[in-house]
């Protein structure tokens, strides 16, 4: 958890925002709120081009910049960035089996578990992407969720640090989230599935003020992945004012 177990948080922004309009985003966004953001170890997964001028940006406000994806060895993959590569450049946190990653690129469970061994092999915290692509039953979804998420982090050592970020793909980008119900039902087989001391679990898909007191009324969830609400600073404000207000 972050600091005092406060619950965490983070955001991709994806490819929505190119290199002048991320470099606003930070400014005018991120770093207004960063000593309250820092409390909830916030970070954010951005193109790979745009992760060194962040990381520049972003020195010393306790808010750090993650990549979306990685490559999981050096060597002839053309186009690809590596895990020790992004470790190079300072990278903490890496971005793994994204929904759209899943649908556009056609990657299956065992690359991810490649992907999230050599991230980290080289020292980052892995954020597994989990999710069921249609809407179905919560006893339907978690058994599936679970097994993504198991086979992700099989040769992830168990007191490594990892992330498991259940976003549902038919929830992202739409205007409604999972129920509290179903998402508590999910989390309660990954648990069962992962039982990690270092592995901490999220919640991510149509987050608004007001999802993570919903969500953690029912279940445990350690915190949430906040998506194009980020970019507003009002709203990105009141869901950070609602994760502290939860901290102990």
């Amino acid at each position: 958890m972050a600091e005092n177990d406060a619950p965490l948080s983070l955001t991709s922004t994806k490819m929505n925002l190119g290199r002048e309009q991320t470099r606003r985003w930070l400014d005018e966004v991120i770093l207004p709120n960063a000593r309250a953001l820092a409390k909830l170890s916030f970070f954010a997964c951005l193109p790979y081009p745009l992760i060194p001028d962040a990381q520049r940006q972003l020195e010393g406000s306790g808010v750090s910049a993650g990549a979306q994806n990685c490559w999981h060895s050096d060597g002839a993959a053309t186009g690809e960035v590596s895990a020790g590569l992004l470790a190079e450049l300072g990278c903490g946190q890496v971005m793994l089996g994204h929904a759209e990653r899943r649908r556009l690129f056609h990657e299956d469970d065992s690359l991810i578990a490649r992907k999230a061994t050599a991230a980290a092999g080289a020292g980052m915290t892995p954020v597994i992407c989990v999710g069921e692509e249609r809407r179905v039953a919560a006893r339907s979804a978690d058994a599936h969720v679970a097994e993504q998420a198991r086979r992700a982090l099989a040769e992830v050592p168990a007191r490594h640090p990892a992330l498991v970020l259940y976003e549902p793909a038919w929830a992202i980008g739409s205007a409604h989230g999972a129920e509290p119900g179903h998402a508590a039902t999910v989390l309660e087989a990954l648990r069962s599935a992962l039982p990690r001391p270092a592995t901490h679990f999220l919640y991510g898909g149509a987050v608004t003020p007001g999802t993570y007191t919903a969500l953690r009324a029912r279940a445990p969830w350690h915190g949430v992945a906040v998506g194009r609400a980020a970019q507003d600073s009002g709203v990105l404000h009141e869901v950070t004012d609602e994760l502290l207000a939860a901290a102990p």
